[in-house]
């Protein structure tokens, strides 16, 4: 059966509206006559309905018989629509243009076997900026990077990522950009943002900058080191920050005047936080929190926290006996009108305050805590944040302890 992988492109019935004999006005080729496609010439075709016209088209097969159209030709649809689409791909690959898959109803269909149904499918193509310089002629020379800071090495994604997430954590979604923006990061390759994960805004926004040309590069490298030399509006914990130089520096990047330059690539060893001062934070923790987070703390931070919470949790769940759990267990076992714990006098309004904003300090913790570590992938965090993350869970814990002889009737 050799030969027949390609059996649906040769008995692919024309599309509709394309009768070879009958379309008026064009010239049809024959069977021997197929047409010669050029990615150059669908790029300048594409150039000219994003200038003249609607800049869009309904699918790929429009863009072809757009062509040919214009050429007052009819392509063969038994041979035409697997060349073209080869120019289209190569066009893609090389970064020249863009289109929506979304639609298309079988997303491993082969375009190069499927040619005629994948470019009915296809939507919305469009030129990249190199796309639009290609198809104008224009020749853009990329400054070479400066020989004594930049190598076009890459910065490893994973280093990229927890710089993105550090950023990520210590602004609202309403000031991540500005933050880049007020730092130094050109606002062309800042994007509205548009409701993403604000790390994922970030790493964008980093990715966009490290795979550019050479000045975008160094914008890049200004922001890390400027950020890692804590001459921003934030910076990074010491653990964190001495956590990423070392990184940097076993893949041969250094802080030099506030920003990345090249070296020798050196192994250096990730500082830790002095053992004795940390043992005697975790010492000092409520037993139940220690006793709950023992197994992960030398290994999984962010398993050890979700643990504690879990156990405060848990534990406000046994003593009043409420069937409930997270938030709504804790707004109603510390209500402030019908307490089931009582952890103040409510007859007081002082009372009435240190019971509501502990009701609130308990909601906050299971659903800005422990809640997201429930329902995603952990995120990482340093020794700092995790031994301040458990120290307000055994705050919780201690309130609980002396609540006991408080307890409201039920």
């Amino acid at each position: 059966m050799k030969g027949f992988a390609h059996l649906d492109v040769l008995l692919a019935a024309p599309p509709i509206g394309l009768e070879l004999n009958t379309v008026r006005g064009l010239r049809p080729m024959g069977r021997c006559g197929a047409m010669h496609w050029d990615d150059l010439e669908l790029l300048r075709t594409i150039d000219e309905l994003e200038q003249n016209e609607t800049g869009t088209l309904a699918n790929g097969l429009g863009l072809m018989q757009r062509i040919a159209r214009d050429r007052g030709e009819v392509p063969d649809p038994y041979r035409d629509y697997s060349t073209f689409v080869h120019e289209l791909l190569v066009a893609h690959d090389a970064g020249y243009l863009t289109y929506d898959e979304r639609m298309v109803s079988q997303p491993s269909r082969d375009p190069r076997l499927n040619a005629n149904s994948w470019l009915q499918e296809i939507r919305d193509l469009r030129l990249t900026s190199s796309g639009r310089d290609r198809a104008r002629g224009r020749v853009v020379l990329r400054q070479l990077p400066a020989p004594d800071e930049d190598d076009d090495r890459a910065i490893a994604g994973m280093t990229l990522d927890e710089i993105a997430r550090a950023i990520g954590d210590t602004y609202t979604d309403t000031q991540v950009a500005r933050f880049l923006d007020d730092s130094g990061i050109p606002r062309e390759v800042l994007p509205p943002y548009a409701g993403e994960s604000r790390w994922a805004y970030v790493m964008a926004v980093f990715e966009e900058l490290h795979d550019g040309g050479s000045a975008s590069r160094r914008t890049l490298r200004s922001f890390i080191g400027a950020w890692l030399d804590n001459r921003l509006h934030t910076g990074p914990r010491p653990e964190l920050r001495d956590r990423i130089l070392a990184d940097l520096a076993r893949q041969g990047w250094f802080v030099s005047e506030s920003r990345l330059v090249i070296g020798e690539p050196q192994f250096r060893e990730i500082p830790m936080a002095p053992p004795f001062e940390r043992d005697v934070r975790l010492a000092a923790l409520h037993p139940a929190v220690r006793e709950a987070a023992s197994r992960y703390l030398d290994s999984h931070l962010e398993v050890a926290i979700f643990e504690a919470f879990k156990a405060v949790n848990l534990r406000v769940r046994g003593l009043s006996k409420i069937d409930a759990d997270g938030s709504d267990l804790m707004g109603k076992v510390f209500s402030s009108e019908h307490p089931v714990l009582l952890l103040a006098d409510v007859s007081t309004t002082t009372g009435k305050d240190i019971q509501d904003g502990f009701r609130f300090l308990f909601m906050g913790a299971v659903r800005g805590i422990r809640n997201p570590d429930a329902h995603q992938l952990f995120i990482p965090l340093d020794d700092e944040d995790a031994i301040e993350r458990l120290s307000l869970a055994s705050l919780l814990m201690r309130r609980l302890d002396d609540l006991a002889d408080r307890s409201s009737p039920r």
